[in-house]
């Protein structure tokens, strides 16, 4: 699942690549993508977009204030540039089209389809925006606020950083690295955290974040997907594998549908569980 650094550099290439082009048509090949329709996606025939921004795990392609493509990728989504000539395969589910003969195509492999499209007046007229927690890379995000969100809560590290509502943009993935760098177990309840680790909590969180943004920008160029992105990452995927810092096998841990991976003996002991 693309997480705010993808998600960031792809709002970065999709500036340069579709902002200003003049929209001729779009093509909804899956009509079940389309989650709430306050605007005909119509309406974006004749028009260009302005702008694109990023909120949480969402992609804003904004006409103008009153204009808005808002898209979730979900687990699978991915977005491509082809020309319009170019065959629609059974994973595409939507096209705009443009009238220099490309098309901005949003593609879902897999039998189970998540993504979805948002065409509204308002990005706040979007549910997971509306709740979405503090930008992690804002002003926002201080120690201090940081304290305040793990005090008092017997919650497990990760599941913490990985809940949109308090922290934005964050998934799994990210959250390994940032607690594999913060020397914190996953499992830890955060109300057991002292004020040194929430602040190097904190430092890693920016730390980890703008490194991968970085790394991606070098990964994907002028690309908007790339099969891997992420093979600079410390714990992520790496079970077995020989900690990069200390020789221990990094470990995983299976709860559900998520993957945790970490190193035993950097990040201390598992004295409690995921439960």
């Amino acid at each position: 699942m693309p997480e705010l650094p993808e998600l960031e550099v792809l709002k970065e290439v999709l500036e340069r690549r579709v902002v200003g082009r003049e929209i001729t048509a779009v093509r909804v090949l899956r009509p079940g993508v389309l989650r709430i329709v306050g605007t005909p996606v119509e309406t974006l025939n004749g028009n260009s977009f302005g702008e694109v921004s990023r909120r949480g795990k969402h992609l804003v392609l904004s006409v103008n204030r009153g204009l808005h493509m808002v898209i979730h990728l979900m687990t699978a989504g991915r977005l491509v540039i082809s020309r319009s000539n170019t065959r629609a395969t059974k994973a595409t589910s939507l096209m705009v089209a443009f009238s220099d003969g490309e098309d901005l195509r949003l593609i879902e492999n897999g039998p189970v389809k998540l993504v979805r499209v948002h065409m509204v007046k308002d990005p706040l007229q979007v549910k997971g925006i509306v709740q979405q927690g503090i930008e992690p890379l804002g002003s926002g995000l201080t120690v201090d606020v940081l304290g305040d969100l793990v005090a008092g809560r017997r919650r497990q590290a990760k599941r913490l950083l990985t809940d949109q509502k308090t922290i934005a943009g964050i998934g799994s993935a990210y959250a390994d690295e940032i607690l594999f760098d913060a020397k914190i177990s996953p499992v830890r309840y955060v109300n057991t955290l002292c004020s040194m680790e929430i602040e190097q909590l904190c430092r890693s969180i920016t730390k980890v974040l703008q490194n991968a943004i970085e790394q991606i920008r070098i990964r994907i160029g002028d690309s908007l997907f790339t099969d891997e992105i992420r093979n600079f990452m410390q714990v992520y995927k790496r079970t077995g594998q020989a900690c990069l810092v200390c020789g221990t096998e990094i470990a995983e841990i299976r709860y559900a549908n998520t993957r945790t991976y970490y190193c035993p003996r950097c990040q201390g002991s598992r004295k409690n569980t995921l439960h």
